[in-house]
């Protein structure tokens, strides 16, 4: 029975995460179970400590190649690292640093078409969470609701 169940939590993503979609409605992905919905500035989720936060938001892009669009981003930290994956089978690139004050900082960039998908995922040492599943969750759960 136990190993059944550790087979549906890693067939599911994280146990007990919601689907969550921008606001215009172009992409969804697992939100970290018990994280609450924060309608501020940018709106997004944080974990209950408020030591993890989830953003993601919809990017018109026009004629800015997918490597140029993260080369511009990582500018904001020297610190940042620029890796290749695949998000819902599209070409993505995962910025990550860590800043001073122990703040990591995960950015997914992804484009299909003429939208852009962004989403940040920030958390401090102190986070209580399991970073490393919410992370994999975020990169396999995600899925454009658009042709």
């Amino acid at each position: 029975m136990r190993k059944m169940l550790i087979v549906l939590v890693a067939l599911t993503g994280l146990a007990g995460a919601k689907i969550v979609t921008d606001s215009q409605k172009i992409f969804s992905l697992n939100a970290p179970e018990g994280w609450k919905f924060h309608n501020g500035a940018p709106a997004g989720w944080k974990n209950e400590k408020n030591t993890g936060a989830l953003m993601m938001t919809t990017v018109p892009v026009q004629d800015k190649s997918l490597d140029d669009w993260a080369k511009n981003a990582a500018r904001q930290n020297p610190k940042t690292t620029i890796s290749q994956e695949k998000l819902d089978g599209q070409p993505a690139r995962r910025l990550e640093f860590t800043t001073d004050e122990g703040y990591t900082n995960v950015l997914w960039l992804t484009r299909k078409g003429k939208n852009g998908a962004m989403v940040s995922l920030v958390y401090t040492r102190e986070c209580p969470d399991d970073m490393p599943a919410i992370r994999k969750s975020i990169a396999s759960s995600f899925h454009w609701n658009t042709k």
